[in-house]
């Protein structure tokens, strides 16, 4: 394969959401903590979309204005690492003060995947604090593109995706999804209101079929689901 294997991982409630109360529960500390150890076991990329980024992470207040851009272009800036944390995010609207995430025992490196529409005192910005990223598209993320050089330029042979729902329903869209991960929660969450696994305008007929079943010890269930 000349592009990174995408595996979808996600923490799910029995009824498929993606948030809620749930997590929040004791009756969830098994397998939570699992969930989160089981990422870089599979893999030492984890990849989130824009909005998680923004959510947990990426939510600083940044003085852009201050770079000097007339040095820097829309060429990929590559910083290698033992692990990394891919965001997709078009318009470089994540703000960063740091450069890496600490996640279930590991510290990744941050790259940023864009589009040509991020403005160059973002990428200044970026290269200033230490962050790796790789330009996409032009005016919307080519995630082809993105997994080629992400196998390419970082050696990531599994791209472990961990939403939120609209990247997932991204990927799904193009047939990009090798892998499900679910780790279904012994809790029915019931709030409609809550994302569910993907978000799509559409119906898209891929298949996935099942591969394997673990039961934990908090009542909770790994499954995974190949795309046939």
């Amino acid at each position: 394969m000349d592009r990174s294997k995408v595996i979808c991982h996600m923490y799910l409630s029995i009824d498929g959401k993606i948030d809620g109360h749930y997590m929040d529960e004791s009756g969830c500390d098994i397998s939570g903590e699992y969930y989160d150890k089981t990422i870089w076991q599979m893999g030492n990329a984890n990849a989130n979309g824009r909005n998680t980024a923004e959510m947990y992470f990426a939510h600083e207040n940044i003085d852009y204005s201050k770079y000097d851009t007339h040095q820097i272009d829309y060429s990929d800036n590559v910083i290698k690492s033992d692990y990394y944390w891919v965001i997709f995010d078009r318009k470089g609207k994540c703000n960063w003060n740091v450069n890496k995430v600490n996640y279930g025992g590991k510290t990744a490196l941050v790259v940023e995947v864009l589009t040509k529409q991020v403005t160059k005192s973002y990428l200044a910005h970026l290269k200033n604090i230490g962050i790796s990223y790789i330009i996409a598209g032009d005016d919307d993320l080519d995630l082809l593109l993105a997994l080629r050089k992400l196998k390419t330029l970082f050696n990531i042979d599994n791209l472990i995706l961990c939403g939120g729902a609209q990247i997932n329903g991204a990927f799904h869209a193009l047939g990009l999804l090798d892998e499900l991960s679910l780790v279904i929660a012994p809790y029915i969450e019931g709030n409609h209101e809550l994302k569910g696994y993907a978000e799509l305008a559409d119906f898209k007929n891929y298949k996935y079929v099942y591969k394997s079943a673990k039961p934990l010890l908090d009542g909770a269930v790994h499954l995974i689901f190949e795309r046939k």
